[in-house]
C-alpha cells in the first residue's frame, strides 16, 4: 500500500489528539518528515520553499482545506492571533492509516509533541540550526 501525501498530513494533525497545530508547526513536521523519511514519502510530496520563517509549502493548506471538506479536520481562527489553526475531527479518530509504518507513525508523534511545546521562535530557530539553507529568504532574525 503506498503513503499518500494527505494521510501524512492528517496523520501530522491526528497526532495533537484533538489539539490544534499553528500553521509553523503543522509546516514544520510535515517538512521534518519529508528530511527523516525521504524514501518513504510519496513522490508527490510537499516541496518546500525557503519562505519567511524557513520551509513552507501552499499545497499543505490546500490538503488541510481538503481534509476538512471530507469532515476529517477541523480549520479554526486562533482567537489571539487570527491565524488558522488544524486539529482532527472526531472522525480522524476512526481513519485507518495502514500504509504508514510504525516508525513513521512515532516519529511524527514524537515530533508533533515536541513541536508543540516549544514557542515558534524556538520552533523556527530549531529549523534554521539543522537546515541553515531554509534560512535564506527569511525575515526571522532571532
Amino acid at each position: 500500500m503506498t503513503i499518500k501525501r494527505a494521510d501524512l498530513l492528517l496523520k501530522i494533525i491526528a497526532a495533537a489528539e484533538g489539539e490544534p497545530l499553528t500553521p509553523a508547526q503543522l509546516q514544520k513536521v510535515a517538512f521534518l518528515v519529508a528530511k527523516k523519511f525521504p524514501d518513504d514519502v510519496p513522490a508527490n510530496y510537499y516541496r518546500f520553499q525557503k519562505y519567511d520563517y524557513g520551509p513552507f509549502c501552499v499545497d499543505i493548506y490546500r490538503d488541510a482545506e481538503s481534509l476538512e471538506r471530507d469532515g476529517l479536520v477541523l480549520i479554526t481562527i486562533n482567537q489571539g492571533g487570527g491565524w488558522q489553526e488544524y486539529s482532527a475531527s472526531y472522525q480522524a479518530g476512526a481513519y485507518e492509516f495502514d500504509a504508514i509504518s510504525d516508525r513513521i507513525s512515532r516519529y511524527i508523534k514524537e515530533t508533533v509533541t515536541w513541536a508543540r511545546s516549544i514557542s515558534f521562535q524556538e520552533l523556527v530557530r530549531s529549523i534554521f540550526i539543522d537546515y541553515p539553507e531554509y534560512r535564506e529568504n527569511s525575515v526571522f532574525q532571532s
